[in-house]
């Protein structure tokens, strides 16, 4: 009998003496209820019907009375205190089996879990505080091509070969990331990886720290999405595909952002807007193959000179621009223009052997106070055209507008 009063079990042979339905439950009730775990309760059914009578143990769990053990006929005192030692038996094996019930419901529920986190398209990659892998979904298995048997146990970043940047585009070193995890308990940016095969990835990665019951660090969980396909349909929208250089497009963007930081105090910029010279002579002897090698041997050679921080473009079949910033002051622009100048000016070895010379002509405009950095940024590159057409006539072959 369960302590609300339940009947769990009952033999053939008690019901047969119980006649009485009444009195048994009241002695059973009683049995569940007393307050001494050990004590028997023993009482007769309808004496007058069936002589007959039956003894009743408390079944105790955790201390808790959770139910009655019933034995009939009158037992003797020793039989009692058999009964008594069997109710603690009983008592053990109710306790055991909703323990065992408890924990089949927790792997229940943990294998729950893991279907879900296996149908989950991301990729959902647990570590330790050590940053080393500790689970691995089906999504990260599909994602990176290791199977989780091969992850787990290798620190994540060395696995993946990953670098990491923020979510306004700057680059930070896995170090800082885990440091920004100790600090703020979260971290979201954009992971560069590489899969099993050594394909290369590109994912936004949001990064949460998982506490330890003690609220210590316990380790952190990745939840990342695969945006390689995205990032290379941006780049393809925002790039030259013969130099690799920026398009017009992004030009006009990242001068729109330099301009903000010159009008929040970040120092002068220059925009240069370079045309070649003797470029045509080359398409119309050689063809059009030998003019893009030379187009791409200009390119390769600007981006040597200015520093990596600068911006270059292409913005038209020989023209490019270049985006100066935070140069501190504009003394320092004239050296500029006279390594572009020098760098261009170099032969350019064809594949077929030959070689051929181009020069360049450089507009600049220079953007130093808050009005001059309100000016529209296809204003800025038309200025700086303008500047360049006078160039041509120079000597020097340098002019600046305004």
């Amino acid at each position: 009998m369960s302590r609300s009063g339940a009947v769990a079990a009952l033999t053939a042979r008690l019901l047969d003496v119980a006649l009485d339905e009444e009195r048994l439950l009241a002695c059973l009730t009683e049995a569940v209820q007393s307050e001494l775990p050990d004590r028997a309760v023993t009482a007769a059914l309808d004496p007058a019907t069936v002589p007959a009578s039956f003894t009743a143990v408390p079944l105790v769990v955790h201390g808790r009375r959770v139910g009655a053990l019933a034995v009939q006929p009158p037992l003797s005192a020793r039989d009692a205190a058999f009964v008594q030692a069997l109710a603690v038996v009983a008592s053990a094996a109710l306790e055991h089996g909703r323990a065992l019930a408890a924990t089949l419901s927790l792997l229940d529920d943990a294998r729950r879990q893991s279907d879900l986190l296996d149908a989950i398209s991301d990729a959902v990659v647990s570590c330790t505080a050590e940053n080393v892998i500790d689970s691995w979904n089906a999504g990260a298995e599909r994602l990176y091509g290791y199977p989780a048997g091969e992850a787990i146990g290798c620190d994540l970043f060395a696995l993946l070969d990953t670098t990491c940047s923020t979510e306004d585009g700057d680059d930070v070193g896995p170090r800082q990331v885990l440091d920004d995890l100790e600090a703020h308990g979260r971290w979201s940016g954009e992971l560069r990886e590489r899969r099993f095969d050594g394909a290369p990835l590109t994912v936004l990665s949001s990064v949460s720290t998982l506490t330890a019951p003690d609220g210590s660090r316990g380790g952190f969980v990745y939840v990342n999405r695969d945006v390689t396909e995205q990032r290379l349909q941006e780049h393809a929208a925002a790039h030259d595909p013969l130099t690799g250089l920026a398009n017009r497009r992004h030009l006009v963007h990242r001068i729109h952002d330099a301009a903000g930081r010159v009008h929040r105090g970040g120092g002068p910029m220059a925009v240069l807007f370079l045309d070649l010279n003797g470029f045509k002579p080359v398409n119309d002897r050689y063809g059009h193959a030998a003019g893009d090698e030379v187009l791409i041997g200009v390119a390769q050679r600007i981006l040597a000179t200015v520093r990596t921080a600068d911006f270059v473009a292409r913005v038209g079949g020989d023209e490019f621009v270049v985006l100066l910033e935070q140069i501190g002051a504009p003394d320092r622009i004239p050296p500029v223009l006279e390594r572009l100048l020098a760098a261009i000016a170099e032969p350019v070895l064809l594949p077929g052997g030959d070689t051929v010379s181009v020069t360049t002509a450089i507009g600049v405009t220079i953007v130093e106070s808050l009005e001059d950095a309100a000016v529209d940024p296809e204003r800025l590159i038309k200025l700086a055209d303008e500047a360049m057409y006078r160039a041509k006539q120079s000597p020097d072959r340098i002019a600046y507008s305004g």
